[in-house]
């Protein structure tokens, strides 16, 4: 069937079910949805809500192709293509999917590349961000310590949901499983392993317990899952189910042969929609930062949810209100990508049997989180609670007291400024040589200073008033280009000098990657770069002068 736009997510599982909140956005502003999708994860189609169609790409069979003949992989991906763009007929596309691939497949199926939203492909092969938006996400996924919206919501906003919409966190259900999961499900479930013989031992529900991760540094400990599962038991009759894929096989036999008590094994057991079936049965599930962390948000399971090595919750977390985020209170923590840890993974012990069951059970028990908090866990851990803010976008609060450290207050921060620039650029851009629109008054003035440390602000703030006078060079050097050589040379080299100026100071680095896909992008067309400029210029000066006082 015919689509007027078009979605490509050819990332993870979790991924593909955090376009859930934008697949709702545009419904909602009445677009008919599409989807193209990897094929391995076809099976979580259905659960999405109004999702008009979809296509799920063969990306194993290409790249099998690809490896025998690449003309043939060509051919193939061409005809797939064409054979979208014959049935949805998109008039603008959607594309999450930064890689080469993702938007080399945009380009073949937008009608032009001014259709395109998100990431995409100009005719010379060159990669461009269909938006501002898109453009803060492309830094973002590569300088992700500076990330401070939930995935979901920058998804959202890259597709460009109607102005005031108050959908958001917790609004975007996922479709519930169908009958037939649900039956083996609870045939599953009818088959604990070591249940007492004794007539007392009746199990009063199930907790789920996601043993594996993308990576074995972002793993909770096994023996940890083990303690946890035997309290569980032992204190609430509460059997464990134990949830991964085939390839996490060994982390449930390593856990069979740690735990003591009875649980259900269905490592490997579940395709996607049993998967869904189990999880909405059970009351609570225990998680790494997972694909089944996000479907069992989807599906309004409340989460206690471990975030090790170089996952962080502000921008990962569950997008459901309601559950429990747990990071080790460590000064390294999150570790940035690519490096080898200096720690030997403390982080990974950080987080204690003890600590994570007396959270569990005071939630099932009384219903909330902090009923289960102690002053040991909140020296050893930082423990946020999801919730949605004022303008429905997902947000972490702490529970244990670690909202004043230098990091919490920075990305709480960044949320307010980056919101009122990335809005007032896209107004820019949209129309050009309008007057820039007044900031928010919830802009933070001196009455509402952040109480960041000395050393932050001795490290921050001057780079940031840089970057205001290198940008207010800028705009003046810009506008004096077309009538003298020397000045273009200067705009080049004050453009680089920002460059290395922001790349140099790591708080920056999300605006240094943003700055560097504005010139990338928009070299060719200064007029446009220099009116974002001149409105960049502005709110860095307001954001050095808030974190100054």
């Amino acid at each position: 069937m015919s689509v007027d736009t078009l979605i490509v997510n050819l990332t993870r599982f979790g991924d593909l079910l955090q376009c859930q909140p934008l697949i709702h956005d545009l419904h909602s502003s009445g677009h008919t949805v599409g989807l193209v999708c990897l094929d391995n994860f076809a099976a979580a189609l259905p659960l999405l809500r109004h999702l008009d169609a979809a296509w799920p790409l063969p990306g194993a069979g290409l790249m099998a192709d690809l490896d025998k003949c690449w003309q043939k992989a060509a051919a193939r991906l061409l005809d797939f293509a064409r054979s979208i763009r014959e049935q949805a007929a998109p008039r603008r596309v959607v594309n999450l999917t930064p890689t080469l691939p993702g938007r080399l497949l945009t380009r073949l199926l937008a009608p032009s590349p001014d259709a395109v939203l998100g990431f995409g492909m100009d005719a010379h092969g060159f990669g461009f961000s269909g938006g501002i938006w898109a453009a803060f996400l492309n830094g973002a996924t590569l300088q992700r310590l500076n990330a401070p919206f939930n995935l979901a919501d920058m998804f959202r906003m890259v597709g460009a949901p109607a102005p005031g919409s108050k959908t958001g966190a917790g609004t975007c259900a996922l479709q519930r499983p169908a009958g037939e999961s649900l039956a083996f499900a609870d045939t599953l479930l009818a088959r604990p392993l070591r249940l007492p013989a004794s007539p007392g031992a009746r199990i009063a529900g199930f907790v789920g317990l996601q043993l594996g991760a993308s990576e074995a540094r972002r793993q909770w400990p096994t023996s940890s899952f083990a303690a946890l599962g035997d309290r569980l038991w032992q204190e609430q009759a509460l059997c464990p189910v134990l949830l991964g894929a085939a390839a996490e096989s060994p982390l449930a036999r390593d856990y069979a042969a740690r735990a003591q008590g009875p649980f259900v094994d269905a490592v490997g057991k579940t395709d996607i929609p049993q998967l869904a079936a189990l999880l909405s049965r059970l009351r609570l599930l225990v998680t790494n930062d997972t694909g089944t962390m996000h479907l069992a948000a989807g599906l309004g399971l409340p989460c206690l949810a471990f975030f090790l090595a170089t996952a962080q919750p502000w921008d990962t977390g569950p997008y459901l209100p309601g559950c429990c985020c747990l990071e080790p209170a460590l000064p390294c923590h999150p570790c940035p990508y690519n490096s080898a840890c200096p720690h030997e993974q403390r982080c990974l012990e950080q987080i204690s049997p003890q600590n994570a069951g007396d959270l569990a059970l005071g939630y099932l028990t009384q219903g909330n989180w902090q009923a289960g908090l102690t002053p040991e866990i909140c020296r050893k851990v930082r423990v946020w609670v999801t919730e949605t803010d004022a303008q429905c976008f997902a947000r972490v609060r702490s529970l244990s007291g670690h909202e004043q450290e230098d990091r919490s207050l920075w990305l709480g921060q960044q949320r307010l400024f980056w919101r009122q620039i990335l809005d007032s650029l896209e107004t820019a851009q949209a129309r050009p040589g309008e007057a820039s629109e007044p900031l928010s008054a919830r802009m933070p003035v001196a009455s509402d200073a952040l109480p960041y440390s000395a050393a932050f602000r001795e490290t921050v703030a001057p780079v940031l008033s840089q970057a205001a006078q290198l940008l207010d060079l800028l705009a003046e050097q810009g506008r004096l280009t077309g009538r003298s050589a020397r000045a273009g040379q200067l705009f080049l080299r004050n453009c680089e000098r920002l460059q290395s100026l922001l790349d140099a100071c790591p708080p920056l680095s999300s605006l240094g990657h943003f700055w560097r896909v504005l010139c990338m992008e928009r070299g060719g067309r200064l007029d446009e770069l220099l009116t974002l400029v001149t409105r960049l210029s502005g709110h860095v000066r307001r954001w050095a002068a808030a974190v100054a006082v």
